[in-house]
């Protein structure tokens, strides 16, 4: 498809196709993320009813998350030939169709293979959707628009947590999926009805080594590779922490139930809040000094919830949501800062080491779970922490 620009221009907050496409986006945010997030609060279901150990269990989110990361670049390269829109109304409907057959699945094998299947189909949307909006929004008005999707991820892991978590201590954990394949369902259906065509969209006819070789420049740079590297540390602390915190808090001295247990994870809205406000301090005193009070933050959150208090869990991992969205927001915002060319292409890179942490954390801690239980998750989070603080990228600003 090529786009006719003569008297088209991009879309403003005063027109009522910014909101269609704006909440659109929105709606497939939330659809994808709480689909990606819904198995970490039941992941204690499963090693139960399963009969697998923690580790196993924490398979149904590395897969995933693995997937996604061959998915962000394979349906990248798709959308910037085939078109963007093509790619998130078809991975939305992948994504739903996927939801709601795992609970029809005979074995946890299975179970896995789906969740493959559906990480790569969940890249579609992150892969995607940032570049519609760059084409489509007026630049002035760009960041509104960015803001309130980049919100829904949150929102959207958020609440994939929270519900999947509370419903499955009163229901059964299929009753739990096919209610959300049922959101997702109507989020797809409502996503198909209110985005826009493509205006400004041009295929290319860039070979994919080009592509390829305009990310791994940035590999060549020590610079960047310490922020990728980041990426990855600070991604493994926090997806370590939540992964393992539900078996945490159901053992003693805690024996929580699921659903008070779900609800630890409205510690997101610290999250979703603090990066603007860090974003006004970063004017003020640099993106790197911002990020090292938010590692310090985090520090003092896996500190607090190695203390047997319900109260102070809750407190640090309050502190953990909002040092980990503090120093991740600054060190996105520093690799588009240190990218002189090919920025989508450092973008990208960043993107998939942020999930490589996710895949890492939710499985290779497992390990140190089985063996040391919270303890050993928080040896690890203290050794990464210690790396990420002693590195030379804090020297100077």
């Amino acid at each position: 498809m090529e786009a006719n620009c003569e008297n088209v221009t991009p879309y403003t907050p005063d027109e009522m196709s910014f909101w269609r496409v704006t909440i659109a986006l929105m709606l497939a945010s939330l659809s994808v993320f709480s689909t990606l997030y819904v198995f970490q609060p039941l992941l204690p279901v499963f090693t139960s009813q399963l009969n697998i150990s923690a580790t196993e269990a924490s398979f149904l989110m590395s897969a995933c998350v693995l997937a996604m990361v061959a998915g962000l670049f394979v349906l990248g390269f798709v959308a910037d030939r085939y078109g963007r829109s093509l790619v998130m109304k078809g991975s939305l409907i992948v994504t739903a169709l996927s939801l709601l057959v795992i609970p029809f699945t005979p074995s946890f094998e299975w179970m896995v293979t789906f969740r493959v299947i559906q990480g790569f189909f969940l890249a579609g949307i992150p892969a995607a959707a940032m570049g519609y909006l760059g084409e489509e929004m007026a630049h002035k008005h760009l960041g509104l628009a960015m803001t309130l999707y980049i919100s829904s991820n949150a929102l959207g892991g958020m609440g994939g947590r929270i519900v999947g978590g509370y419903m499955t201590d009163f229901f059964d954990w299929r009753i739990t999926l096919w209610s959300f394949a049922g959101f997702s369902l109507i989020a797809t259906f409502s996503f198909m009805f209110m985005l826009p065509e493509e205006r400004f969209f041009r295929e290319t006819d860039q070979r994919i080594v080009e592509d390829l070789q305009g990310m791994l420049v940035h590999l060549k740079n020590a610079h960047m590779l310490v922020l990728f590297l980041l990426g990855v540390l600070l991604q493994i602390v926090f997806t370590a922490i939540w992964t393992y915190v539900p078996f945490y808090l159901q053992e003693e001295p805690f024996t929580w139930s699921l659903k008070w247990i779900a609800l630890t994870y409205s510690a997101y809205i610290f999250g979703v809040l603090a990066p603007p406000i860090a974003g006004r301090f970063s004017d003020a005193f640099g993106l790197k000094k911002v990020m090292f009070t938010g590692v310090i933050l985090l520090i003092i959150g896996v500190m607090l919830t190695s203390i047997s208090s319900g109260i102070l869990v809750l407190s640090g991992l309050s502190l953990i949501c909002m040092g980990f969205f503090v120093a991740h927001s600054m060190a996105a915002a520093l690799v588009s800062k240190s990218a002189t060319h090919h920025r989508s292409g450092a973008s990208g890179f960043y993107l998939i080491s942020y999930y490589i942490g996710v895949a890492i954390g939710s499985t290779a801690v497992g390990t140190l779970w089985e063996q040391f239980q919270w303890n050993g998750v928080i040896s690890v989070t203290f050794l990464l922490i210690i790396l990420f603080l002693l590195h030379p990228l804090y020297k100077g600003e």
